[in-house]
């Protein structure tokens, strides 16, 4: 794009007196820009602007080559200079908020770009910016919009569904996070849980959540059709049909929410005029439905980055993170850029929750070479070669971690457990103090047991080996009521016996 719009310049905007030498600085600075050779196109464009000072086609020219050179900090007041004579500049517009993104200032990157949409309405390339600028500022309504666009303009692009899909499972999220808030203990809480287990295959626990859901609210709508798909999915045609059989079908004179949703108008189903369970229930199972729809457009579609990106998405959700990794490595193989940052993040974190440490840390490693005092990446350093029986090497990264971030308890808890394999307990006590929070299995009060025993504090030892026991037991009593819990049984209207 950046190309495109310096050629254009040269071609529509050299209206200046040109003397012999100012013609061939021309030249010259067009051949090392088509050469690729940004930094000297930066001397002869410099040389040029002070020679016509004012010139907005040559200033232009100079911003771009400063941006092409990895430098949009500088091109971004040469921008800014053409803009303010000529304000409706389509490249000064692009190439400006394209500067921001580079910075990290999607903020700032919003004004040009919306402009250029304004414009230009059917300009994919910027309203692709516009929408992920968008969705780095979290306002996912808005980057709805631009992806809804995109995919009207350029129904083929993967990386628009994907986009469009992406801000739908994100507004869903947010109301389903508004409705827990709102009332965490409801049915509608209930059944958009077990939806969502529907969907990761999980439907002992979709069985759970829907009967709990039936408890109070036994006519809410796709309630039953969620308990009948459950059956279906588990060998049991007859209990799914009698469920079926209970699945209301409500009376929809009237526009609302759910006869929105029941008449698969999910758009105008998102709509809350006003806050309540149900309003925030029926926007949350419609962005759902709106996310699944763009998904599947984009399963149906030639493989693509994006389209592996979304596999390993569902891998993730199934608890499969190798082979996560597996689709994030398909979409490196195929992505324009090889060395795409995002993707290779991706696929650095699915190594690491895989546990495959060894093939994570050459990824991690590059990371830390450019960002050598990130605390996440730190942090994954140091738990890969605690992981590896090194713990050794892995004290400095995670010391650099909680130098960045000293409340990242992930971090306490892997450079605590470190210290006590290395027999350095006094040092490891705070740290396993910090981290106490996060234990769920209680490794860490067994560990911060053994570290009070060995630094002679015995009263903190007993205290600290009983939390150990008692987290144990209540692990032990709990997996053994979700079991009888879990357990998929007859609806109350089959008859018995499958």
């Amino acid at each position: 794009m950046l190309r495109a719009a310096f050629f254009f310049v040269l071609l529509v905007s050299p209206g200046f007196p040109q003397t012999d030498g100012l013609a061939e600085q021309s030249r010259r600075g067009k051949d090392l820009m088509a050469q690729g050779r940004f930094e000297d196109a930066i001397g002869v464009y410099r040389e040029m602007v002070k020679a016509l000072p004012g010139n907005p086609g040559l200033v232009l020219n100079l911003a771009l080559a400063e941006q092409m050179a990895g430098h949009p900090d500088q091109a971004i007041p040469h921008f800014e200079t053409v803009l303010k004579a000529e304000p409706n500049s389509i490249p000064a517009l692009t190439s400006l908020g394209m500067a921001h993104l580079q910075l990290n200032q999607p903020g700032q990157a919003l004004v040009p770009l919306k402009k250029v949409i304004t414009l230009e309405p059917k300009d994919v390339n910027v309203r692709g910016m516009l929408a992920g600028a968008e969705m780095t500022l979290s306002r996912f309504d808005e980057a709805a919009v631009q992806y809804r666009a995109l995919t009207k303009l350029a129904p083929d692009d993967s990386k628009a569904w994907y986009g469009l899909g992406k801000a739908y499972e994100a507004l869903a999220t947010a109301r389903f996070n508004e409705l827990t808030k709102l009332a965490p203990q409801s049915a509608y809480v209930a059944s958009l849980v077990a939806d969502s287990r529907v969907q990761r295959r999980q439907y002992r626990s979709a069985f759970f959540f829907y009967k709990e859901a039936e408890k109070t609210t036994p006519d809410l709508p796709g309630l039953h059709a969620g308990l009948a798909r459950v059956y279906r999915q588990t060998g049991h045609p007859d209990w799914a049909a009698a469920e079926e059989k209970l699945e209301a079908d409500p009376d929809c004179k009237a526009q609302t929410q759910a006869c929105r949703f029941l008449h698969g108008d999910y758009l105008g189903a998102t709509k809350v005029a006003s806050k309540t369970e149900a309003s925030l229930f029926w926007a949350a199972r419609a962005y759902n439905q709106l996310a699944i729809d763009s998904f599947a457009k984009l399963g149906q579609m030639p493989e693509s980055p994006e389209l592996h990106a979304l596999k390993a998405q569902i891998f993730h959700d199934h608890g499969q993170d190798l082979e996560a990794a597996k689709e994030w490595r398909a979409a490196i193989a195929i992505a324009p850029d090889p060395n795409d940052p995002r993707l290779k993040a991706e696929l650095a974190n699915a190594l690491f929750l895989a546990q495959d440490y060894a093939a994570a840390m050459p990824i991690i490693q590059q990371f830390l070479e450019r960002d050598p005092a990130a605390a996440d990446w730190n942090f994954m350093m140091g738990e890969s070669l605690w992981r590896t029986q090194q713990a050794e090497k892995a004290l400095p990264y995670l010391e650099r971690a909680l130098k960045s971030d000293p409340k990242m308890l992930p971090a306490h808890a892997a450079l605590g457990l470190a210290l006590v394999s290395l027999g350095r307990n006094s040092e490891a006590i705070p740290h396993l103090e910090s981290a106490a929070s996060l234990d769920d299995d209680g490794s860490l009060h067994y560990s911060l047991a053994r570290a009070y025993q060995a630094a002679g504090d015995k009263e903190r030892a007993r205290t600290s080996m009983e939390e150990y026991t008692r987290i144990k037991k209540r692990n032990e009593e709990v997996n053994g009521e979700l079991a009888k819990e879990a357990e998929i049984t007859a609806p109350a209207t089959a008859a018995p016996g499958r």
